[in-house]
């Protein structure tokens, strides 16, 4: 349906509650109407959401909106930041539902949120944690959860890079047989690489064993920091070459676009101008070239703690991987970012997008499949980048309005959300 816009004020509150001092920036639009009822909290952890255009465009579209980012660091705090803007929105004059828009890592975020508010931590508490999954009071739950272009929950590990020989020296010799910027196993400069199989599964294998390497490494530190033996008396810094530390610095699929590339089965795929149409939905993001020599150590390296990695472990399978359309061999419930293993728990109405333009949009069909909710929905925008923006305009058009018109839809459904 065609949808009003309307002027849009804004407002920034440093929300306290919950012994959190949460930064947050209120959009409402200037003619309240029954949509204004609904708040929806875009919340992100490594990344400033207080200004994010999609949240922007549901004000406009009559919604509140509200932007917000939770602390970097141990679960505990950023739960806690999310409980408290969650809160904060309950209380607002003439808000009824609250509805939790998670993008990107704020999919792992808001997902890990409303499983702990609707489920508990038992999942959590297992006995290979090296770090003791800490205590919680119990959470306010969203009415609604919308994961948009959420992520793997796995993006540190698959930015490893396991042709890095030496992790003192970025510059050094690379191991060829795991290097996916090596021509001989299908590396194609400037173009898309074409990667066999055997090569794919041998790079993820060894992807996994680095992760290993330094989860162990940093329980040898950790022991040292303990007996008062560390480089520092708390923790201690780690810095990974070829480690990335976003999206863009992820490795095989960055290069080669068949894999990741497309959904399983048929499923809706929003077009320009609005129009859905159900098919495979393919991938149209661009290869990614080999991150050049000179910003190795910056954007192409990571930056992480002993500590850091102790806490946000992983668990992984022998025969982790993934193909052109799935992936596998991780203990997914083990960890808090996995939106796949969430979504188990989570009850509330449940949108799963994915943006074509974008490496991660096959994770909306994996959390998809997953999901508890009786009441799921399931998208795909077609040229999309991951912020929404369209990869070529002239050809997918305002891609940023035709999701908001979507997502402004799908809050309105009668029963969903208001009646």
């Amino acid at each position: 349906m065609e949808n009003k816009l309307y002027e849009v004020k804004n407002q920034y509150f440093l929300v306290e509650d919950h012994g959190r001092k949460v930064p947050l920036t209120l959009y409402e639009p200037q003619v309240k109407t029954e949509r204004s009822k609904i708040a929806v909290l875009c919340m992100h952890y490594n990344a400033f959401y207080l200004v994010f255009p999609l949240m922007i465009e549901l004000a406009k579209r009559g919604y509140t909106a509200a932007g917000s980012y939770a602390a970097r660091g141990a679960i505990k705090p950023r739960i806690y930041d999310v409980w408290a803007a969650v809160d904060f929105l309950k209380k607002q004059p003439g808000i009824e539902k609250v509805v939790l828009l998670g993008h990107s890592n704020g999919g792992c975020l808001l997902s890990c949120y409303q499983y702990m508010a609707e489920s508990g931590t038992q999942r959590f508490r297992r006995p290979e944690r090296v770090i003791p999954f800490p205590d919680f009071d119990p959470l306010t739950p969203a009415d609604g959860l919308m994961l948009m272009d959420a992520n793997y929950g796995i993006m540190d590990v698959l930015s490893c890079d396991p042709a890095v020989r030496n992790w003192d020296n970025g510059y050094g010799q690379r191991i060829a047989e795991l290097d996916v910027y090596n021509p001989e196993n299908g590396y194609v400069k400037g173009g898309c690489s074409h990667y066999s199989e055997e090569f794919a599964r041998r790079f993820q294998r060894a992807q996994v064993e680095q992760y290993r390497y330094l989860f162990n490494y940093c329980l040898e530190r950790y022991d040292l920091i303990q007996k008062g033996r560390g480089r520092f008396s708390n923790d201690e810094p780690i810095v990974i070459p070829g480690g990335g530390g976003g999206s863009e610095s992820n490795k095989l699929f960055n290069q080669d676009i068949r894999y990741l590339g497309r959904t399983r089965v048929e499923r809706p795929l929003l077009r320009k101008g609005g129009v859905i149409t159900s098919e495979i939905v393919h991938t149209v993001r661009t290869p990614k070239d080999a991150v050049p020599a000179h910003v190795y150590g910056r954007d192409g390296s990571r930056t992480v703690t002993v500590k850091g990695v102790l806490e946000g472990q992983y668990l992984f399978h022998d025969d982790f991987g993934y193909d052109f359309s799935t992936m596998w061999g991780a203990d997914w419930d083990f960890s808090t970012e996995s939106t796949r293993a969430n979504v188990k728990g989570i009850s509330v109405p449940l949108l799963c997008e994915g943006n074509t333009a974008s490496i991660e949009f096959p994770q909306a069909e994996m959390a998809f499949e997953e999901a508890k909710s009786e009441d799921k929905s399931i998208v795909f925008l077609e040229g999309a980048v991951h912020p929404f923006f369209p990869l070529d305009r002239e050809k997918y058009g305002d891609t940023v309005g035709t999701m908001a018109d979507y997502c402004a839809d799908w809050l309105q459904k009668p029963g969903r959300f208001l009646k």
